[in-house]
């Protein structure tokens, strides 16, 4: 049986890519193996829980290996903003360590979620609360229509991809979305500990990209129209797009592997992260119009049928 040691100081935190350097080691960790976790928690600026999602997808992949995972958190200051902020996001919560809050939550007022795990039977529901969230802002309505659809389908890719046994829509992950008002942005991130990209994308029969590597099946997954025979392909292209047009940013990590989208496409070899995370920022105050994405009727007709199928109305969230 193996002792791994996971260290994850804040301080030093400045994006998704160092949390999974330190985490990485830990997707080595068999059955019986202990995985011990050291996490300060204090920042010199913010909190994000769209990187503390990463960290609860983790200690719970690994628990449903049979893998024995406890820790502690060091400077551990009960009333910081830090500790607070994690607490109200139900990190704790889903790391299962036991926090007493000795304060009255306030409502989040459609400005984040909690951390969530999501499934088939769920995520429907948590779609409509982030797309309430996504309203906040009075974006403008295509772009919200545009967003929804790309949300869901970024959810329904961990649904449907994300386990190796061959089925379907039987999937699972983890997802938070937070909006911040003064700086106009939207964070979000859904994340699982599946198969990843590549095996999804190469290993099923009727695949016609079983020659991919990782690199190229990371790169393709944005490609209009690649997918493994089970969906149509226009999801994560008709996001890369919107983030394009919008400004913003969008990440994709699956194996040794990080596609970065913003103005331009780069590919990078990293530590592991089994499974896939998408995270995506999103600027309110740049409006994405339809079009910008949706460039031919057939394009249009495929979203508005899915939009109609799947998404209903925007009106029913007022």
């Amino acid at each position: 049986m193996s002792y791994f040691q996971i260290k994850i100081d804040f301080r030093n935190i400045s994006g998704h890519a160092q949390i999974v350097d330190a985490l990485a080691i830990s997707f080595d960790a068999v059955a019986n193996d202990t995985v011990h976790f050291t996490i300060n928690l204090n920042t010199y600026s913010m909190l994000y829980s769209d990187h503390l999602v990463l960290i609860g997808s983790t200690v719970n992949h690994l628990r449903n290996k049979g893998i024995i995972v406890n820790g502690n958190f060091q400077d551990f200051r009960d009333t910081s903003p830090q500790v607070r902020y994690a607490s109200r996001v139900n990190f704790f919560e889903q790391i299962g360590f036991t926090y007493n809050e000795d304060y009255n939550r306030q409502n989040s007022g459609g400005r984040f979620t909690v951390i969530k795990r999501f499934d088939d039977n769920n995520s429907l529901d948590i779609h409509k609360e982030i797309v309430s969230i996504l309203l906040k802002d009075s974006i403008n309505q295509e772009m919200v229509t545009v967003l929804q659809y790309c949300l869901w389908e970024i959810i329904d890719n961990t649904l449907r991809h994300s386990l190796s046994d061959g089925t379907i829509h039987n999937g699972s992950g983890y997802i938070s979305c937070q909006y911040f008002p003064d700086n106009k942005k939207i964070r979000l991130i859904v994340a699982d500990n599946g198969q990843g990209i590549h095996q999804a994308l190469t290993t099923h029969p009727e695949s016609v990209h079983k020659d991919l590597d990782e690199m190229q099946a990371v790169v393709n997954c944005i490609v209009k129209g690649v997918t493994n025979s089970t969906g149509r392909g226009f999801g994560l292209w008709a996001t890369s797009t919107l983030i394009k047009e919008n400004g913003g940013k969008l990440l994709i990590h699956s194996g040794n592997h990080l596609l970065e989208i913003d103005s331009n496409n780069t590919i990078k070899s990293t530590s592991k992260w089994q499974g896939a995370y998408t995270y995506i920022r999103v600027n309110t105050d740049v409006a994405v119009t339809y079009d910008k994405i949706f460039e031919d009727d057939v394009q249009k007709n495929l979203f508005d049928e899915l939009k109609d199928n799947i998404l209903g109305n925007l009106d029913e969230l007022w």
